[in-house]
């Protein structure tokens, strides 16, 4: 007969209220100061308790009653904070219900963390989610102060910070916040791109930084330079600098000179050049250098992408459809298209070939439904709201690969005999010049003493003595442009000049590069010239040596557009926001390079 082993009728059973009632048991011990081997003190308040019991709950009363230190053979236990906000966090501590209100959440949270009650801070981050805009000025300051150095508080701390940044004006007329705030958290809302908004202007952002330093100067102007650096001062008008700043802030060298070097700047009238040559004190800042241009693999693309020194950014909404413009749908008449993007923040394209539309197999209407279609569609604006490309009113003339220059309330498009304008307000064209003396390659904008001029350099073909007579070489030629009379004048050039010149304006200066050959460098003089003159001259003064650096940007700048045209680019200064630009993960090195650098994690044993 087999003998039946019990241990195969083993069965485990429990009770699932046990924990509960366990639970309410203690507490009620608590309430009762039953069997309890502690009391906490918070300020004129006593609370028994149980060591076992807090040190479940918190690491904190954990490591208070470990062996070795002295309030583990204690009977009584000093805890800062409030009487109210200890009470909530006991509760929690017996039986994980806590309650919680917009007058007593930031004392209870304070408390938690300073407890290490994990759970208690995440119910705490939850409902701080909610009452944002139930708190005061006070309160979310305070609220972001205490989280900022939590890391299972990260949502929360940026929630509360970008609330501090987008009403920056009101914090810092805060009592709370001009005593308490530091020169990091400073530093940090400076830095960050939300401060900039519409209803802020980069004058009250400096007022607002001054009056947090004059607060307590003695002790926080050794940060005034570091803090100033990141305020555009060029954005702030010249004439009201140095009355912000005050005799205090204008005795220190450092902050002086970065007022004179505002100041010598500002005399300069291109902005576009301003924004793009000193980005961090004339861009705002959102405004950050790209490039655009066309994807090798299919020239019908376009992208946009750049780099900064915080992240990589690329135009996402043109990933899809959108991205081709609607008379580029076929990469075999890809051809004459110029692109542009103004101070404003648009993207426009312009021009086009009738030629080029036309395909070995078209048939004759064909052809001329391809003439007719690019006369009709050759201007169009991105409209990143509604990521499409919105048809604009046509130019006069069909221009192949124009120049495209903005200036004030109007685009100027330039090709080899004629110049365009398009009027932006009232979305009208122009046909300004029908009869250059030169096929045009480059446009700058330069002032003269009354006006403004748009100088264009370019070429003119002429028979070559060295050949049959219809062999021609290019001949490089300089005219101006006056937009306020509409008048075209030829510029007589006195110097020599290489076939492959060009030019460039830095700084309200014209500039003629020579293109270097074999290697060598190019050679760069500076212009002379009455652009206001009705005749006017350059004259060609003396080379400048490569190896001085503003000279040196001007040589890498030109020489970029240079290698680039053929490929259908343009660089560019523009708003990210305006244009959809989105931060996106990247390997490129010198971002890859700065994260490893920040994420350094030495072995010393290798």
């Amino acid at each position: 007969m087999a003998r039946i082993v019990k241990d195969q009728c083993v069965k485990q059973m429990g009770d699932p209220s046990h924990l509960s009632y366990l639970s309410s048991g203690l507490n009620q011990l608590r309430h009762q100061a039953a069997f309890c081997d502690v009391t906490i003190i918070v300020g004129h308040q006593r609370f028994p308790a149980h060591k076992a019991v807090l040190s479940c709950a918190s690491d904190y009363f954990q490591g208070m009653f470990s062996s070795g230190f002295q309030e583990s053979t204690k009977s009584e236990v000093n805890v800062p904070g409030t009487e109210e906000s200890f009470a909530q966090i006991l509760d929690f501590a017996y039986t994980g219900h806590f309650n919680l209100s917009v007058r007593t959440v930031i004392g209870i949270l304070k408390m938690a963390c300073y407890m290490v009650l994990t759970k208690a801070i995440e119910l705490c981050a939850e409902y701080l989610k909610d009452i944002k805009d139930l708190l005061t000025i006070e309160d979310c300051f305070e609220i972001w102060s205490i989280t900022i150095n939590h890391n299972s508080l990260s949502d929360v701390a940026q929630m509360y910070k970008s609330h501090v940044i987008q009403n920056f004006l009101n914090f810092v007329k805060s009592k709370d916040f001009l005593e308490n705030s530091s020169a990091s958290a400073m530093m940090e809302i400076l830095s960050d791109e939300e401060i900039e908004t519409d209803a802020l202007t980069e004058e009250q952002i400096l007022q607002g930084t001054v009056m947090w330093l004059k607060y307590d100067w003695e002790q926080r102007k050794a940060h005034a330079v570091d803090l100033l650096k990141k305020i555009r001062l060029g954005l702030v008008p010249v004439d009201r600098l140095q009355h912000i700043l005050g005799d205090e802030l204008m005795a220190m060298p450092d902050c002086k000179e970065m007022v004179e070097e505002v100041v010598k700047l500002s005399v300069a009238k291109d902005t576009a050049s301003l924004i793009k040559n000193h980005l961090d004190l004339f861009g705002t800042r959102n405004t950050i250098a790209a490039e655009l241009y066309v994807d090798d693999e299919d020239p019908a693309f376009f992208s946009v992408a750049c780099s900064t020194e915080r992240a990589c950014y690329k135009l996402t909404k043109f990933a899809d459809i959108p991205n081709k413009i609607p008379y580029l749908e076929s990469t075999d008449r890809f051809s004459g298209i110029a692109l542009l993007v103004c101070d404003e923040g648009h993207l426009y394209a312009a021009g086009g070939s009738s030629n080029t539309y036309i395909i070995d197999d078209d048939t004759p209407e064909e052809e001329e439904h391809h003439r007719k279609w690019v006369a009709e569609n050759n201007f169009f604006r991105y409209n990143s709201e509604k990521n499409e490309w919105i048809l604009l009113p046509p130019m006069p003339k069909v221009l192949f690969y124009p120049i495209m220059y903005d200036l004030d309330d109007y685009i100027y498009v330039i090709d080899t005999s004629m110049i365009e304008r398009y009027h932006i307000p009232s979305n009208t064209w122009e046909l300004t010049v029908d009869n250059l003396s030169l096929y045009a390659s480059y446009a700058a904008a330069i002032n003269g003493d009354t006006c403004t001029c748009i100088l264009i350099s370019g070429y003119d073909e002429v028979e070559d003595p060295n050949h049959q007579v219809f062999d021609t070489v290019p001949v490089f030629k300089v005219g101006i442009y006056k937009p306020a009379n509409n008048k075209w004048l030829d510029v007589s050039v006195n110097g020599n000049m290489d076939r492959d010149s060009s030019f460039s304006v830095h700084n309200n200066v014209c500039y003629i590069i020579n293109e270097g050959k074999d290697q060598k460098p190019d050679q760069i003089r500076r212009c002379i010239c009455d652009f206001d003159s009705d005749s006017p001259a350059i004259d060609i003064a003396e080379a400048v040596h490569v190896e001085n650096d503003i000279y040196k940007n001007i040589q890498r700048e030109l020489g970029h557009k240079r290698d680039k045209r053929d490929q259908y680019s343009v660089e560019f200064t523009f708003d990210k926001r305006k244009l959809g630009m989105m931060e996106i993960p990247c390997k490129c090195d010198s971002h890859v390079k700065e994260k490893n650098q920040n994420n350094v994690d030495v072995d010393s044993s290798m």
